[in-house]
């Protein structure tokens, strides 16, 4: 039945169409999906398991508020009216003050550590973040409340104090199943997975391999990458996660030069799988160029589509949490291996909040060419001593060498030993290593 009612609807949307005669001839074979079964087909089926797992249901607040009846009602019904309408309205008034201390608690923090980078100083989106609305508004009914009932104070004050204490030491902290239901609720996961899979599925084959790219494309073009602490790859990350195709759309004094050797690895079945990096020229304001391996981190593109998709349920304001988030995942992911250490140097820019990044036209180009300068700013070169010095300590020796030599430190951390770099210089300027 269910073959041909697909079948049926297949026609209806002129998918296919019958034919008297065919050349060819296969027979259906419906394959069921157990986890677009019902609850009821599945359990027909005792020994099979679902795959998919269905979206979590409103159960816990249901049997939540049937218990929470009955409790009320077993208590309306032992104790006094008068007696029952003080000891509920006392209990309610401990619950929801000691709910707001812990939003103060929250608050606190908030203030002191990440009012700037998480909430850019907008006070009203702390406060959101802190408290809820309707809380204020039921503190305020129920202390009104209960000042014209003859209270116990120091028992609201207990109750308080110990719904923070509770609190604080992690009693009265979510349940693992409630985590993960606002998680997917949320879609808080996003970037963590999206962290994962560029690294997994991208950086982790083509970072080790990068440097021989280099070097063959330095061995014929010996004027292009000269300086060796600059042979990484520069990941653009922007906040607002936009991603032009082209880098020149974004700023003009980028400009494409050429493509890096191709990287051909299987993966996942496809022999020969082809990778590829591009080499930009970046123009600072002099016009003369600085050439980079830069690209931008593609993973952003799914958050940005997924901000313009109203089904994918991410706003703006989500999108951005996401992007810090991505950020702070990969670092620590890519400071962790040993196969990509030193190979990379992630540009964050802030061209979503940022009014001068959206009134710059070079922005991009600015923020490379800060990222190359430090680069390069990594060595720096010690003062040779003066004449005298060296005519004092060495004697004759001062004739042979046609200038003093130069020592060159490195603030770079160590190279890793699986591949070792040649440092030797047979010019009279040598470079040396810490």
């Amino acid at each position: 039945m269910k073959v041909e009612a697909e079948l049926d609807r297949l026609f209806k949307d002129n998918i296919i169409e019958p034919v008297k005669y065919a050349e060819w001839a296969a027979p259906v074979v419906p394959v069921l999906w157990l986890g677009h079964q019902s609850s009821e087909e599945n359990m027909m089926r005792p020994g099979r398991v679902q795959l998919i797992p269905q979206p979590r249901g409103r159960l816990p607040t249901f049997c939540a508020g049937a218990m929470a009846s009955v409790i009320l009602i077993v208590a309306f019904l032992r104790l006094e009216h008068t007696q029952f309408w003080r000891q509920a309205s006392m209990s309610a008034l401990a619950v929801t003050l000691g709910k707001m201390l812990h939003g103060f608690c929250l608050l606190l923090e908030e203030f002191l550590h990440h009012f700037v980078t998480r909430y850019h100083g907008s006070l009203p989106c702390m406060l959101r973040a802190c408290f809820s609305g309707i809380l204020f508004l039921l503190v305020v009914v129920l202390w009104v409340g209960c000042l014209q009932l003859e209270m116990e104070w120091y028992m609201v004050a207990m109750f308080c104090g110990f719904s923070l204490l509770l609190k604080a030491i992690g009693v009265l902290s979510p349940a693992p199943v409630e985590i993960s239901e606002i998680c997917e609720q949320k879609k808080m996961n996003v970037a963590h997975g999206l962290a994962w899979s560029f690294y997994t599925g991208y950086l982790k084959l083509v970072l080790p391999k990068l440097g021989d790219s280099i070097e063959q494309y330095h061995v014929k073009n010996v004027s292009i990458l000269r300086h060796r602490d600059s042979w990484r790859l520069h990941i653009l990350v922007p906040l607002s996660a936009f991603i032009p195709d082209k880098l020149e759309d974004a700023d003009q004094r980028v400009q494409f030069h050429d493509n890096l050797p191709e990287i051909v690895i299987d993966r996942a079945g496809v022999r020969k799988r082809v990778y590829k990096h591009s080499v930009y020229a970046v123009l600072d304001h002099q016009g003369q160029p600085q050439h980079c391996v830069v690209e931008y981190a593609t993973p952003l593109q799914t958050l940005y589509q997924m901000s313009q998709d109203s089904d994918a349920g991410l706003s703006m304001e989500d999108r951005r949490q996401q992007v810090l988030l991505f950020i702070h995942t990969l670092q620590a992911i890519l400071e962790n291996s040993v196969e990509c250490r030193n190979r990379y140097q992630l540009i964050v820019l802030d061209d979503g909040c940022d009014q001068e990044a959206e009134l710059d036209p070079y922005f991009l180009s600015k923020e490379i060419l800060k990222k190359l300068q430090q680069e390069e700013r990594e060595e720096f070169c010690v003062a040779p001593p003066g004449d005298e010095v060296l005519k004092a300590n060495t004697g004759a020796q001062t004739e042979v060498l046609s200038r003093a030599p130069t020592l060159m430190i490195s603030n770079d951390l160590p190279r890793p030993l699986r591949e070792p770099v040649e440092t030797i210089d047979m010019s009279p300027t040598h470079h040396y290593r810490k």
